[in-house]
This record gives structure tokens, sequence and C-alpha cells, in this order.
């Protein structure tokens, strides 16, 4: 019976996730951030569970990070959505930006890019508090 009850318990306290973990075949929001236009530009993903990955260009593969609170990974996509306002932005992406970032959810993508240092202001201080949250080494 205690054996019950601690398996209960324990499966009462996992997070939810909206479909897969694996940012390819995630079905909630998440945010990507590439730097470059590059095949092998660095590339950061926060997905809306809190999970954050890193891959080199974009065939390969993704390295796990870790995972951010969910207080936090809620600021941030409040931030994008309400302050960026990335759904309705009218910013025009240069043919080879030095920064992407491009909000997501299953198959609706919304994008906005740069180059050196040219974004609108609330895009600049974004990218700069986002790349904050993932590990210095990735950078």
């Amino acid at each position: 019976m205690t054996w019950i009850f601690k398996t209960g318990v324990v499966n009462g306290q996992e997070p939810a996730t909206t479909g897969s973990t694996f940012p390819n075949r995630f079905t909630g929001r998440q945010i990507v951030v590439a730097i470059g236009s590059d095949t092998d530009r660095p590339e950061y993903r926060l997905l809306d569970n809190g999970l954050m990955y890193y891959r080199e260009g974009s065939e390969g593969g993704f390295t796990q990070l870790g995972q951010q609170k969910k207080d936090t990974t809620q600021k941030v996509f409040a931030t994008l959505e309400q302050e960026c306002k990335i759904r309705t932005a009218k910013v025009e992406k240069p043919e080879k930006p030095d920064v992407t970032i491009t909000w997501k959810r299953a198959k609706t993508e919304f994008d906005v890019g740069w180059e050196k240092r040219n974004a609108p202001e609330v895009y600049e201080r974004f990218y700069d508090r986002f790349m904050k949250l993932f590990p210095q080494k990735k950078k």
C-alpha cells in the first residue's frame, strides 16, 4: 500500500509537458535564437516547459542545457509576446541577419532578424536577457 501511495505522489509531481520534449517535435511554444546566417550557426532554444537546448547548425543534434524555472520561462515568453509583439512586428529581416529571433508553436512561426546590432531597442534588450539564461560555455 505504501509503495502505491509513493508511486502516485511521485507521478503526480512530474511537470506536464506538451507533446515531445525534443525541440523539433515539441508542440508547445518555443523561442529560437539563431546567431548568424550560415548553416553552422549556433542556435539556442527555450521551450515553454522550461527546457533549454543548444545546437550548432540547422542540421546538428540538440544538446539539452538544463531547465529554467516556470516563472522565469513565463516572463521570457510574456516579454517576447507582449513587449516585443513578435506576432505583429513589422521589422524587415535582412537577407543575411546576424541574429534571428523566432517564436514557434506547432507549425506557426513569427521571426525578426537584424544585422550588426541594428535591432529595434526592445529586441536588443530581449536578446541580451535571453542569452543570459544559457550557460556561458555555449555562447
